[in-house]
């Protein structure tokens, strides 16, 4: 198993369990099984985390005794196609090579990357969609291609 302390930064992982004298400190602060968690900087001594849509500064003590693990329990994979308005989904891998993957990784569609179904166009093709900050609007075959899994 790993420890948040020797995980990469920007990668998504999931809280398996929690182990030592400080367990209720860290549950208090939303460290729960299952959650999502990434590590955003590690100095070495201190180290900012993402926890859902909060960020969180933690000595690295404590990241020693959060074990986490890469995908969750049981998450279903679905095409973003398949999304509905208003619903939002964490990519997990493109589907493409080559060029098209390229083209969806520039335009900041990458692992990890939480997407917003906005809303569709008058014949269902294009999706517009929010992420990053800002609007895209793709193809129903390109978003297709990305694989993402339903957020709650």
């Amino acid at each position: 198993m790993e420890t948040l302390a020797t995980t990469h930064i920007g990668q998504i992982y999931y809280i398996d369990k929690i182990v030592g004298k400080d367990q209720g400190k860290l549950r208090e602060l939303g460290l729960i099984t299952d959650r999502e968690i990434s590590l955003l900087s590690n100095d070495g001594e201190n180290a900012i985390l993402k926890i859902a849509e909060q960020r969180l500064a933690l000595n690295s003590h404590y990241l020693k005794q959060i074990f986490v693990k890469k995908e969750r329990s049981s998450e279903e994979i679905i095409g973003l196609s398949h999304l509905q308005v208003g619903q939002s989904g964490v990519v997990r891998l493109i589907d493409a090579t080559g060029e098209i993957k390229r083209r969806l990784m520039d335009m900041g569609i990458t692992r990890g990357t939480s997407i917003h179904i906005h809303k569709l166009a008058p014949l269902g093709d294009p999706i517009e969609l929010r992420l990053r900050g800002y609007a895209l609007s793709l193809r129903k075959i390109d978003a297709e291609k990305i694989k993402v899994v339903l957020e709650k």
